[in-house]
């Protein structure tokens, strides 16, 4: 039988690859609640779950081949932890960042609520100061060694 933090775990993977990946939006009203909330204080928060295909279409639209590689994943009976890595092609306007052409790797983490098998919150925590590093907006220290994510 399986455990509920197993049923969760398949869920944010789930998510990853077929919602954020391959850009299946009818499974959205299967993996997130209504009331859905995506907070990335301070820069945004999103509310509802038809927010989903927006932000999944916008980073599909700012970054040329868009992709979230998972690294790893805990869960629970009511959270789940994702740790992957974003990958593309800057090829629009990223917020106040002009499209750059250059190619970006960077991390985000998020922690995701779970109510009644969906997803009702969601907290990310993105290293964007490694990526504009990479786009050319902020020069990187002296000495700076890129991590490697091969």
């Amino acid at each position: 039988m399986t455990s509920l933090a197993d049923k969760n775990r398949a869920l944010g993977l789930r998510i990853n690859t077929e919602i954020w990946n391959k850009r299946q939006f009818d499974l959205i009203p299967e993996c997130f609640t209504e009331d859905f909330v995506a907070d990335y204080s301070p820069l945004v928060v999103r509310e509802g779950r038809e927010q989903i295909q927006q932000m999944v279409e916008s980073a599909h639209a700012v970054f040329k081949g868009f992709a979230e590689t998972v690294h790893s994943i805990v869960a629970d009976d009511e959270t789940i932890v994702l740790h992957f890595t974003i990958s593309g092609t800057q090829v629009a306007d990223w917020g106040p960042i002009a499209a750059t052409n250059r190619p970006v790797k960077y991390d985000e983490i998020v922690i995701m609520k779970i109510r009644d098998g969906k997803v009702c919150h969601q907290t990310g925590v993105t290293d964007r100061l490694l990526a504009l590093q990479q786009l050319g907006s902020i020069p990187a220290p002296a000495g700076f060694v890129e991590k490697s994510f091969e």
